[in-house]
């Protein structure tokens, strides 16, 4: 008998609220240097793109289709990195196109797509979880596992996506499972609170630890890049833990937007590079008033890529119903 498929409305709602916060950090993405962006960008990055690698996790399934794959990952990863790289050559006169680099942002998609299609096998490993983490550690030491084919994302955001599958899918995990469809309480949202505040003085005196976040560089055999790589997971797999918990498991006015996240995921490069460098000047440079508005204007301009015409025309465009 077929397997009854029972939609997780939580899923929808959060990713919402985590591809708008992916869209307010790429409005900084020509901002460098500004300790006021840096908090921005923290709040923001932190733990956005691995608790999407985590819901991904969650809802794979252990058998995976390459075709299916490459028509919904591979596909517009590499029609968007064209497209994108494109737009940053217009709009950047230091961008430097490199094919071993996804476009902008596409990084994603091509891990998932690794993920996916890795996933039977990776499964049958004993204590694959554990290695994972492992390897997202040991992986800072080796000099070429850097941006070039994501090779430093593909291992450091892996232990997200496993720990997904492996929460949705093992017994001994049913604990964590049932608790993240539980609301969170105040110690949760005490923790929240003073995770920020210890990072936000940990930023104000070492800044540039904000870009860590992208996990897309090594520490050189620096002892502390790897404290710090350890220091963020820990971040990371908490902080996402209370945000799975704010999110109700219902159905809301937003939840429908949920399953359009991928589309605007692929699209937004094409609002917020214009805008982050023609339009706007730099975070450090700019007015109180125009920080604000080189935020808000962008991502306002943004949401039009949720409505139903641009979902529907991605849909047909991608064959997907």
């Amino acid at each position: 008998m077929k397997e009854l498929k029972v939609h997780i409305y939580k899923f929808d709602n959060i990713k919402v609220f985590l591809m708008i916060l992916v869209i307010i950090a790429h409005t900084l993405i020509n901002s460098y240097g500004d300790k006021g962006m840096e908090y921005i960008r923290f709040i923001c990055l932190c733990y956005t793109m691995p608790l999407f690698t985590f819901i991904s996790g969650y809802l794979s399934k252990k058998e995976q289709s390459l075709k299916k794959n490459c028509i919904r990952l591979l596909l517009p990863c590499i029609i968007f990195t064209i497209i994108n790289d494109l737009v940053q050559e217009w709009v950047n006169p230091n961008y430097i196109f490199s094919w071993k680099q996804p476009g902008f942002a596409m990084w994603y998609l091509w891990v998932l797509f690794v993920y996916r299609i890795a996933l039977p096998y990776l499964i049958r490993i004993k204590y694959i979880l554990l290695f994972s983490f492992l390897l997202s550690w040991f992986v800072g030491f080796i000099p070429f596992v850097g941006a070039n084919y994501s090779l430093s994302r593909l291992c450091c955001f892996l232990p997200y996506f496993l720990l997904g599958y492996t929460i949705a899918n093992e017994d001994v995990f049913s604990r964590y499972k049932n608790e993240i469809f539980q609301k969170l309480n105040l110690v949760g949202y005490l923790v929240l609170i003073f995770i920020f505040i210890g990072w936000f003085i940990i930023i104000t005196f070492r800044p540039g630890l904000t870009f860590a976040t992208a996990f897309n560089d090594g520490y050189s055999g620096n002892i502390n890049g790897l404290m710090l790589r350890i220091a963020l997971q820990f971040t990371i797999v908490l902080t996402g833990y209370c945000i799975l918990k704010v999110f109700p498991n219902k159905e809301t006015f937003y939840t429908k937007y949920g399953k359009r996240t991928l589309y605007v995921y692929l699209l937004h490069g094409l609002v917020v590079l214009p805008f982050a460098y023609i339009v706007f000047p730099s975070f450090g440079v700019a007015t109180f008033i125009g920080k604000i508005l080189m935020i808000l204007v962008p991502t306002l301009c943004c949401i039009f890529l949720f409505s139903e015409t641009v979902y529907k025309y991605m849909s047909f465009l991608f064959g997907q119903k």
